[in-house]
């Protein structure tokens, strides 16, 4: 009996440290700030789930300027949520916002994660 508890603990255990590896798309946002555009572009490219969604919109490569010399590449992070990164003239992420619906959800998520961790103001 005492072996199916420790079992069942170890389990539980595995489970959660598995989940705790799945950051939040803010989290994701903020881990990337200070790296070179590149770097991403490269982690971008490697094979997901959203290949086949990508696929099937024509998702292509965007970017486009803005007035302070820096510029913007687009991501698509998941159906219906793009991630604009700011990129300065040496390359470098320097900021990053979503857009869509689909990244609301993810927000939602964080903010009761925080709410939860009881860190204090949240969001």
């Amino acid at each position: 009996m005492a072996s199916k508890k420790w079992l069942g603990v170890a389990a539980t255990l595995i489970l959660c440290s598995c989940v705790s590896q799945i950051v939040s798309l803010r989290e994701y946002l903020q881990n990337w700030m200070g790296y070179p555009i590149d770097d991403l572009k490269e982690a971008v490219a490697l094979p997901n789930a959203w290949d086949a969604y990508k696929a099937k919109i024509g998702w292509k490569e965007t970017t486009y300027n803005l007035p302070n010399g820096n510029w913007v590449y687009v991501e698509l992070d998941r159906k219906d949520c793009f991630v604009h990164w700011e990129v300065n003239p040496q390359d470098i992420i320097i900021g990053a916002h979503t857009e869509g619906d689909g990244c609301r959800f993810d927000d939602i998520l964080y903010r009761k994660r925080c709410l939860a961790a009881g860190v204090g103001k949240c969001p």
